[in-house]
This record gives C-alpha cells, sequence and structure tokens, in this order.
C-alpha cells in the first residue's frame, strides 16, 4: 500500500485522502434512521449482516459484537440478542470476575445464542494446574460448561513485562489441549494492542495453533495491520477487531454528529467493516442506547459522508490521542506506565466508565502512576509519533483517575 508506515502512525489530511479510506467507492447508504441518545439521529440499516469467524472455527459471528467489560444490566444482554448480536467478549480479570459474572446471569437463557468468548491471563511461568483453575473459575462465573473461544489476554511487552515469553510456555499449550478434550473449550486465540502487537500476532499467525486474534484496528492505526489481517484471513484464523473508535473523542462536537444520519462512532464502526478479512469487532457496551447505535450500522456502506467525519475527527483530535504504541515510555525518567494510564483515562472520559477507569489506575503500583509528570520536562513527547501532548494528557488522566485524598495536579 503506498502509505503503508510506522504502526499505529496518524494520518495527516492527505495521507487520509490517498489511504484505502479515499479508494473506497462511495455507494449510496441503503438506510433507514432511528432516533436515540437525546435525539440524535443514526444512519442505520435495517437488520444484523453476519460473517465467518475465520475458517479454522467456521463459527457464524455477528459484524457487530458486544465488549463485555463494562456490563452491569444482563437485560442489555438480552436487549442486543434481539438485535442480531451474537458475539459476546469478556475477560478471567474484568473488574475482578464482575463482568462473567453479570455476562452468566444473561447466560442462563442464551447460551445457545452466542458465541462466548472470554481470555485468560496465564504468564510465562503459570502451570497447566494454575491455568485449568482459571478456566473452572470463569465456567463458573459465565454459568456454562464450555466457551467457544478462550483467549491469551493483553499479550505485549508493555502489559506486564513479558511479551513472546507467555506465548511460548509448554504448560499453556497442555492446559489448552486438556480443556479442549475435556470438551470445556472449542478454540484458542491471542489478544494484544501493545507496540509490538505485529511481532506478536505474525509470530501466532505462524505458530498454527491458534484459531482468532483480537487486536487494535481503526482507522487511525491501519497501515501495517491491514496486510496482517490479510495474512490471517488466508490462514483461516479470525480477527476480531477492537479499539476501532481511535479514542472516542468528541462526544459534544456537533461536526461529529450530522443531521443528515452519520455519527463518527458509526463512520468508525463502518470503515473497520469495510475490510473484508476482518471476521467482526467488539466495542464496549453497557447500555440499551448504545446498542441501537452500533447495531444497526452492521450492512451498511462506507460513503462520502463517513469518510468526511472520519477527516475531521483526523485533523481536530489526532494530537489528543494515545495509540499504546509505547514509543514515549523508554524516554519516561520515572519509567510510567503511560499507555496504560491513558487507555484507563480514555476508559473513564470517554467510555464514561469513572469507576472501572480509577480502579484500573489503583491497581498501577504508586511509583508508576501520573502524579510523576507534575515537575518532569516531558522527554518522552518527543517520541511521541503521534504528537500527543503527554504531560497535558497525563495531567487529565491523574486529574480523573486518582481517587486519593489530594488537589488535582496544578
Amino acid at each position: 500500500m503506498q502509505n503503508e508506515g510506522r504502526a499505529g502512525e496518524n494520518l495527516s489530511r492527505r495521507e487520509f485522502l490517498k489511504s484505502g479510506l479515499a479508494g473506497l467507492a462511495v455507494t449510496p447508504l441503503m438506510a433507514a434512521e432511528t432516533e436515540v441518545d437525546a435525539g440524535r439521529r443514526f444512519q442505520t440499516s435495517t437488520e444484523m449482516q453476519y460473517r465467518i469467524l475465520g475458517k479454522r472455527t467456521n463459527l457464524k459471528v455477528s459484524e457487530i459484537g458486544f465488549g463485555g467489560y463494562a456490563i452491569n444490566d444482563p437485560e442489555v444482554i438480552h436487549y442486543a440478542s434481539d438485535r442480531g448480536i451474537n458475539y459476546i467478549d469478556t475477560a478471567w480479570c474484568y473488574r475482578d470476575g464482575a463482568s462473567e459474572e453479570n455476562i452468566g446471569k444473561a447466560m442462563k437463557k442464551l447460551r445457545n445464542k452466542f458465541v462466548l468468548t472470554t481470555k485468560w491471563h496465564p504468564w510465562g511461568k503459570t502451570t497447566k494446574k494454575e491455568m485449568m483453575e482459571m478456566i473452572n473459575t470463569s465456567l463458573k462465573r459465565l454459568q456454562t460448561d464450555y466457551v467457544d473461544c478462550l483467549l491469551v489476554h493483553q499479550v505485549g511487552q508493555a502489559s506486564g513485562g513479558e511479551s513472546l515469553e507467555r506465548l511460548q510456555n509448554p504448560e499453556l499449550y497442555e492446559a489448552y489441549e486438556q480443556a479442549k478434550k475435556e470438551g470445556k473449550v472449542r478454540f484458542s486465540g491471542v489478544s494484544g494492542h501493545d507496540g509490538d502487537l505485529m511481532e506478536i500476532m505474525n509470530w501466532v499467525i505462524d505458530k498454527g495453533f491458534f484459531d482468532v486474534i483480537l487486536m487494535r484496528y481503526s482507522f487511525m492505526q491501519y497501515q501495517e495491520q491491514k496486510a496482517l489481517i490479510q495474512r490471517a484471513y488466508e490462514k483461516g484464523i479470525g480477527v476480531v477487531a477492537m479499539k476501532v473508535l481511535s479514542g472516542a473523542k468528541g462526544e459534544d462536537d456537533p461536526k461529529l454528529y450530522q443531521r443528515d444520519g452519520a455519527s463518527f462512532k458509526q463512520a468508525a464502526i463502518k470503515w473497520v467493516l469495510s475490510n473484508p478479512h476482518v471476521s467482526n469487532l467488539i466495542i464496549t457496551i453497557n447500555s440499551k442506547n448504545q446498542v441501537d447505535e452500533y447495531a444497526p450500522v452492521s450492512g451498511s456502506r462506507f460513503g462520502a459522508r463517513d469518510r468526511e467525519i472520519l477527516d475531521y475527527y483526523a485533523r481536530v483530535y489526532r494530537n489528543e490521542i494515545c495509540t499504546f504504541c509505547n514509543a514515549c515510555e523508554p524516554s519516561c525518567p520515572h519509567h510510567l506506565a503511560v499507555a496504560d494510564i491513558l487507555r484507563f483515562y480514555m476508559y473513564a472520559e470517554n467510555y464514561h466508565l469513572p469507576e472501572q477507569g480509577q480502579l484500573a489506575y489503583a491497581s498501577l503500583p504508586v511509583e508508576r502512576r501520573a502524579d510523576h509528570c507534575i515537575d518532569c520536562s516531558a522527554p518522552c513527547m518527543d517520541d511521541c509519533p503521534s504528537g500527543v501532548n503527554i504531560k497535558r494528557e497525563m495531567k487529565k488522566a491523574y486529574d480523573k483517575l486518582s481517587i486519593a485524598d489530594r488537589l488535582p495536579l496544578a
């Protein structure tokens, strides 16, 4: 591709228009309109479309998947099912198990209607016995005797200091084989979003063992990933996209909610689904309104208005969005978890999950938190490929996430 470059690098206006976005045909959208979210009108198709989660699984999954991290009300899952969503994703570690437990309340009645994916978190030295205990805990919470897909969660050097080491543990594969033999797990996979994503996922594809990959993929981070996704597709591996909203900024920006029906979130979703080699995407859902906005996008074509909205978003918000590339972290004199902190801030501020963001932030060691930025000269900013004002964004993160009894940073 002409404009392929460093993974995670944002697009300039010229690059954006010359990229794969501009190459898509502008097709009139065959759409109905629905009134949701305080009177905003969204462009929608009429029914959910489905794709195959890679030839290795041959599972039929809805284009829009239910990201279950934040779910509190199981009735939202029932509502999503009624609107055609049949893929749901969670993890053993999400909110200390609350996500799996809330999903389990819905699975009591809906298990046969969902492709159910959870993720475990074994480290490079985790034993087979410990991994089987994780699986059994997840199954108990989910109120089922099997999951369709079990993914190794968040593999990346910045996520705990291990990268491929986590996938080179022989006991990992022994645990998978035992779980499959016992009928507890059908398919295996790997998720990741750190700066070494390309290295990890190429290794996963070459390994030949895994059936599914879950990875960040959006219109602001895609140049090298597009070829990787195609390679996975050709190998029969299902590709699920996450982090598709590129930071989910600008909720109150009227230019991102056009009265003719297009919205930024819908445009971003349509862009991801315009890649035929993507099996589906997951997006955080915790309300019926979110279902009403996201689910009807399935089947809609990416058109001229969508392209204009994404172009505007890229120009206005590109310098506020951390792409989790981790390029800045080696320059940080305090060795802070910059990408993690800004990701937790995104959850709290833009995903409207303040408690979850605060809890995640509180789990970081004190010496790796954002208050160390106050008197720092911020050499990290010179290494950010996106030009993010890291010190400014880390201050916002601290003010939003800190639950300690102290004043916000000056």
